[in-house]
């Protein structure tokens, strides 16, 4: 399952590459001015955005940007540092559910996958209520004064909650050898609180 996820993200990225459309603003502007270009003959026309773009002033915009956001902004380098820490419980939970669920509840090799289904409907509903509370959250608190993007964070406080609830869950009752479905359930906690978080630290 675990050697699947590449795959999937490849697939996604080619789908993408075809069917997306263009949506950054430098490059549709620059289309746009070559266009021009070639309608009216004039070739100092160029994208307003198009000045000082060499790929070397990019590049170090880039780099130089989310630095000094991580450095400078306390809040952004603690929730980077809890995502990565969270990010690192998730490749561990990826790496255990074939073995527990192999070794120990005998599962086999063709139906092993389905122990990942937990954390894919946690996944989903996390996301469908991090989308419904967040928007609803954030209008309500822009009603009362103006928008800021602490407003997307709430969300977080519950979801902080729902992972470690979620991690002790699953291997409480994997090493109690309990039913196979108590640490699919469990699982399925890690995804909603994963997914709320995620998307709250993205959005925000």
């Amino acid at each position: 399952m675990i050697s699947n996820i590449p795959v999937q993200s490849g697939v996604g990225a080619v789908a993408a590459f075809i069917f997306q459309d263009e949506s950054y603003p430098p490059v549709l502007l620059q289309k746009k001015a070559k266009r021009l270009q070639k309608e009216t003959g004039n070739l100092r026309l160029r994208s307003a955005l198009d000045a000082d773009r060499h790929a070397s002033h990019v590049f170090a915009r880039s780099i130089i940007r989310p630095v000094n956001l991580l450095f400078r902004s306390p809040i952004v380098a603690t929730l980077s540092i809890y995502q990565g820490i969270i990010y690192g419980y998730l490749y561990l939970l990826f790496t255990t559910i074939t073995l527990i669920f192999q070794y120990q509840y005998g599962f086999s090799q063709g139906i092993v996958g389905l122990a990942y289904l937990g954390i894919g409907i946690g996944s989903l509903i996390g996301l469908g209520v991090a989308g419904a509370v967040s928007d609803r959250l954030l209008k309500k608190l822009t009603r009362e004064s103006v928008m800021k993007p602490e407003y997307r964070l709430p969300p977080l406080i519950p979801a902080c909650f729902f992972i470690p609830i979620g991690l002790f869950w699953y291997g409480w009752s994997a090493q109690a050898h309990t039913h196979w479905i108590v640490p699919i359930l469990g699982t399925m906690f890690i995804g909603i609180g994963l997914n709320v978080l995620f998307v709250s630290v993205v959005s925000f």
